[in-house]
């Protein structure tokens, strides 16, 4: 019986994950790929037993969508072939538990349709080669290498399909749809009016993919799946309903029963309109208005109102190929002992990260080691990406001599984005603003934030974590302390955008850095609204003033010299100003 290291891929992650209109879609995307990856690890356990998972931490509950094992076996390739045959058949099989649970009638032509869509979607591959303990780094690299030479050459299952395509993913034919049955709509294709309208909508159409995302808590056990991931108004509202008479919201939510959303804390979704869209029954209207009131009284109590922003956040380790590689290690044979440190660091980073990402702070939709996809309540976003950061693993100190003393580093895209922005859309930028800050500069290590206003206005901002001993988060959040306390009005952060943006060239750039300085001292100084404590004499107000002054400036300063542009910095004001309004809510825009 030989030995051998064998890496074992399932995708495409993209479109598993990705393709979704619906918070929950994201979340059963990625339910459903961990799940088909962990039980695949399983199957190989049960095959083998003298196997040894190199990568990931088997605690890890949101594993990525790949492992790699040292495994024993006299026909690896019969190993190989049937853990591939088993996660297919495992995707199916999930999928066919959900069509007998809906118990539906389907004509005879459907169940080929389906599973042809269904088998073309999977993306499973295996590379395994004979291991030397002695050539453990070069074995990694070939099986590496191999992998990506198997995906560039694989077979393409061409799905030829005419008809009306997927609400989700836009790609396959529609074989399940609610409503009037379309003229382009396939003859098999299913209707599913006797379904709950939150598994399909009036003007939805599935393929066979698609609906197994939407319908994934049919075939979980209870406790497994979460029947009910926090749509975007809940994840703008949650720290704000956390201070709120949890008596009256519930007794709001009663009027509604199981089709209550979180959306219906909006006053200008009590309409009509809404309420026809949303079946929600019009005699009902009147007393939600009148127990609404009750709960804006409690809001005012508290001097809140309800946000209508929330954030999505993707966090990912920078350079972990090189790291995986040993490309970063000085002494290449030590690989192996880094990969299993680096699987415990990654795994009680994990563990780390579900308690720095629960509500009302926000909800994680997965951690898989290096990489995180998070929502994040407004009022909690810049503590939350900071505490990400400072606990990710300085790989460098793992006992390992490293070359050119380089140190691990993470960067992280951010999107602030409207409840009702379409996810796609804000998805489609949260990966846009991870590259971003990916390509800053060659050592990485730092974020970008894109706010999509709901006029459509968009404001994009890229900096590192950290310039020297200054921490851009701690700064930002130190500017919104200050605008929300009234030390400051926003006025200077108005001015100087106005002042400055008329002269920038075409690159966001202004060459003239003192002046710009001097203009925002005198601003800032303007601007400052801080008045005189009873117990403080009128020297020591003038100088705590002068001193608040001094160092706002000084801050904001440094951040102006270490962008990329004035444009980049006047940016960063303005994303400051919208956090700091809208992050309990105060503002409409």
């Amino acid at each position: 019986m030989s030995q051998y290291l064998f890496l074992f891929t399932i995708g495409p992650v993209q479109s598993f994950i990705a393709q979704a209109r619906k918070t929950q879609d994201l979340y059963a995307g990625s339910i459903l790929l961990f799940h088909l990856i962990e039980s695949t690890m399983n199957e190989l356990e049960r095959f083998e037993t003298n196997c040894e998972f190199i990568f990931p931490n088997e605690e890890i509950e949101s594993k990525p969508n790949r492992f790699i094992a040292k495994v024993e076996s006299d026909n690896i390739e019969k190993l190989g072939n049937d853990l591939k045959d088993f996660a297919e058949n495992k995707f199916e099989n999930i999928a066919g538990t959900i069509l007998n649970e809906l118990n539906e009638v389907y004509p005879n032509s459907f169940e080929k349709s389906f599973q042809k869509q269904l088998k073309s979607h999977l993306q499973v591959n295996w590379v395994a080669l004979l291991l030397e303990e002695s050539r453990y780094t070069d074995t990694y690299k070939e099986l590496e290498s191999y992998l990506g030479a198997i995906k560039n050459v694989q077979d393409f299952q061409q799905l030829e399909e005419k008809g009306r395509k997927c609400s989700l993913c836009g790609e396959r034919n529609v074989l399940f749809y609610r409503g009037r049955k379309r003229a382009y709509t396939a003859d098999h294709a299913v209707s599913l009016d006797k379904q709950p309208s939150k598994y399909i909508g009036e003007t939805e159409g599935f393929c066979g993919v698609c609906f197994t995302k939407r319908f994934a808590d049919k075939s979980f056990e209870k406790g497994k799946y979460e029947r009910k991931f926090p749509s975007t108004a809940k994840i703008a509202l949650m720290d704000t309903l956390n201070y709120l008479d949890n008596n009256l919201l519930n007794e709001y939510k009663k009027i509604f029963g199981d089709k209550f959303d979180e959306e219906l804390y909006y006053k200008d979704n009590l309409t009509k309109s809404y309420f026809d869209k949303n079946n929600h029954p019009l005699e009902k209207l009147e007393e939600a208005k009148a127990k609404y009131n009750q709960i804006y009284k409690n809001l005012k109590k508290y001097e809140l109102e309800f946000s209508k922003y929330y954030a999505v956040l993707m966090f990912d380790g920078d350079s972990m190929g090189k790291w995986l590689s040993g490309e970063l290690l000085q002494d290449k044979t030590q690989l192996l002992n880094f990969h299993k440190k680096l699987t415990s660091e990654l795994g009680d980073y994990a563990k780390k990260v579900k308690g720095i990402i629960k509500e009302p702070k926000g909800r994680l939709v997965y951690a898989g080691g290096d990489d995180i996809l998070a929502f994040i309540n407004l009022n909690h976003l810049f503590p939350v990406i900071k505490k990400l950061r400072e606990e990710f693993p300085e790989l460098e100190k793992f006992g390992f001599k490293v070359t050119d003393n380089k140190r691990s580093s993470a960067s992280a895209g951010i999107v602030i984005a409207h409840y009702k922005t379409p996810l796609s859309e804000v998805l489609k930028w949260v990966r846009k603003m991870e590259s971003e800050a990916k390509t800053i500069d060659d050592q990485k290590d730092a974020f970008a934030i894109a706010v999509l206003k709901h006029s459509g206005q968009i404001r994009k901002v890229l900096f590192k974590w950290q310039y020297s001993t200054s921490s851009v988060i701690e700064i930002l959040e130190y500017l919104i302390k200050l605008l929300k306390q009234d030390d400051f009005s926003n006025t200077f952060i108005k001015n100087l955008s106005v002042e400055f943006r008329r002269l920038i060239d075409k690159k966001g750039k202004y060459e003239n850095s003192l002046l710009i300085k001097a203009e925002m001292k005198r601003l800032i100084e303007r601007s400052c609204m801080m008045t005189r404590g009873q117990d403080e004499t009128k020297e020591e107000f003038l100088q705590k003033k002068k001193k608040a002054i001094d160092d706002l400036t000084g801050d904001l300063y440094m951040l102006c010299t270490n962008s990329k542009s004035l444009d980049n910095f006047l940016s960063s004001l303005d994303i400051a100003d919208f956090i700091e309004k809208r992050r309990m809510g105060t503002g409409n825009g």
